[in-house]
């Protein structure tokens, strides 16, 4: 798999040489990453790892969590500490964690720079981070946009908006549910519930106390559908993988994610039924960049360093949009490369599966600030979740 795509695209890839790229160094590289999704795992281990020992000569190691707050914890503790030379190379990150780990000083900075792709990677996705400033901490890794997914088998698109899915949860009881939002996906979907109700620019615009009073309607309306969700909304799928096998059974009729190509991934697996097909919300969904990031304490910055770069090389960003692997949009910038590389990612876009390129940009909603978001999952914890 990986010789196929990477033969036809060795001409065009020279715009992406790596940094430092004259000699190549021995050396093991962590890179902590969420653990939850079998495609990303086995993108990460059959096709990048491979690929990065072959050109680099170094180890990458993947490192699998579950919650990616004991990583930042882990990280502010061990610079209180005063701890050097940890055992975090790269981490995976975004949003509110990327603001924990800003504000407390622990990231290596300007790494953007020091990586040569910084030249083809969209400029639009080095500036902010869920609104909170980049500043060079980051090097973007992929595009994200919340989305949902059902069985046309089963009728036409169930909701497209809060109203409609109430009555589309009424009428089909314990066949809709959702994530805690413990859960990144859970919290999502209630930020992307809230945003539909109350009206992103009316949101952005609230103070953090305005905000909280205005939420009520949002509790509201979830408690009213809780009894009606799977399991009569006694219990929450933890996380977005046990969504994925409720709906893979056929007990639940709806899924949801944030890889935009999620349902093709899935499908492509075995896991999702064909007649599978994702949809977004008609006042939009979630729209968000994640992330890769340098530890200061990390022992290895080199060879990190090398390894960013090559996951944001057109090599590696092309073998990730594909939906045969893990089916993430690409944070590069379609006027910065060759034209033979933009066609085959534009060969990659077209599916009657996942909505148009024009749909997804025009229902784009940017993500609210890390201050908000935490209100919002705070808010569900205690008027909703333990209800």
């Amino acid at each position: 798999m990986l010789k196929k795509f990477i033969k036809p695209l060795l001409p065009i890839l020279l715009i992406g040489a790596v940094a430092g790229c004259g000699k190549k160094e021995n050396s093991e590289v962590n890179i902590y990453m969420w653990g939850g999704s079998k495609e990303i795992n086995s993108f990460m281990d059959d096709i990048v790892i491979p690929s990065i020992s072959k050109k680099e000569n170094i180890t990458l190691k993947r490192v699998p969590i579950v919650n990616i707050k004991d990583v930042v914890n882990k990280l502010i503790i061990e610079k209180q500490a005063g701890k050097k030379n940890g055992t975090i190379d790269i981490l995976w990150v975004n949003g509110e964690n990327f603001k924990a780990l800003k504000d407390a000083e622990v990231l290596e900075k300007n790494i953007l720079a020091k990586i040569e792709n910084k030249n083809i990677i969209k400029e639009s996705t080095t500036i902010k981070d869920f609104g909170e400033t980049i500043d060079g901490l980051e090097v973007p890794f992929g595009e994200a946009q919340f989305n949902f997914i059902y069985n046309t088998a089963k009728g036409a698109i169930p909701f497209s908006n809060w109203m409609t899915l109430s009555q589309y949860v009424k009428n089909n009881p314990e066949k809709f549910t959702y994530p805690n939002t413990s859960n990144f996906t859970g919290s999502a979907f209630v930020r992307n519930i809230a945003i539909d109700i109350l009206g992103y620019d009316e949101i952005s615009k609230m103070t953090t106390d305005e905000l909280k009073a205005n939420l009520n309607i949002v509790w509201n309306f979830l408690n009213e559908i809780e009894p009606y969700l799977w399991r009569k909304g006694e219990t929450y799928p933890e996380s977005e993988g046990k969504l994925d096998l409720l709906y893979s059974a056929g007990e639940v009729d709806i899924t949801m994610g944030y890889t935009i190509n999620k349902v093709n991934s899935k499908i492509e697996s075995g896991d999702y039924p064909v007649t599978s097909k994702s949809f977004l919300l008609d006042k939009g969904t979630l729209f968000n960049n994640h992330y890769l990031a340098i530890p200061e304490n990390s022992a290895n910055k080199s060879a990190a360093l090398k390894v960013i770069n090559e996951l944001v090389s057109p090599e590696i960003q092309l073998l990730k949009q594909d939906s045969k692997n893990w089916g993430d949009f690409t944070i590069l910038d379609m006027k910065k490369l060759p034209t033979e590389a933009v066609q085959k990612f534009i060969l990659l876009n077209k599916s009657d599966k996942i909505p148009s390129s024009e749909e997804l940009a025009e229902k784009r909603v940017m993500e609210l600030t890390p201050e908000k978001l935490e209100i919002i999952d705070k808010g569900w914890l205690e008027y909703v979740g333990k209800n």
